[in-house]
């Protein structure tokens, strides 16, 4: 009975923790997903407050272009900030400084 009870868990909970991995489909209008943007692009350090977005690949170039980020207090206050169509970024993605210069984008459900 518990090994039954057990499989009955395993086969309700094992959907949700897959719908909790990041989604790999497109953002409308761009040929990459939330994803891509995660595996790909990193933050640079440009100055004292200011970051680049560099990303690996021909179809992240849009995300190279119209995001940036900033620095507001100290590296763990690192932010991202995309203008046009690119704004939904910033609602689900935020910069992770992993030392003085480089750092991760990390984006979330």
């Amino acid at each position: 009975m518990k090994i039954v009870l057990f499989f009955i868990l395993w086969s309700l909970l094992t959907p949700l923790s897959l719908a909790a991995d990041l989604d790999s489909t497109n953002i409308k209008g761009f040929q990459f997903s939330y994803l891509d943007v995660e595996k790909n692009c990193e933050a640079k350090r440009e100055g004292r407050q200011s970051l680049s977005i560099e990303c690996k690949g021909d179809k992240l170039k849009p995300v190279s272009r119209s995001c940036s980020g900033y620095i507001s207090r100290g590296l763990e206050s690192a932010k991202l900030s995309c203008g046009g169509a690119l704004w939904v970024l910033n609602q689900r993605c935020k910069i992770e400084m992993r030392g003085a210069n480089k750092g991760e984008i990390n984006c979330k459900l």
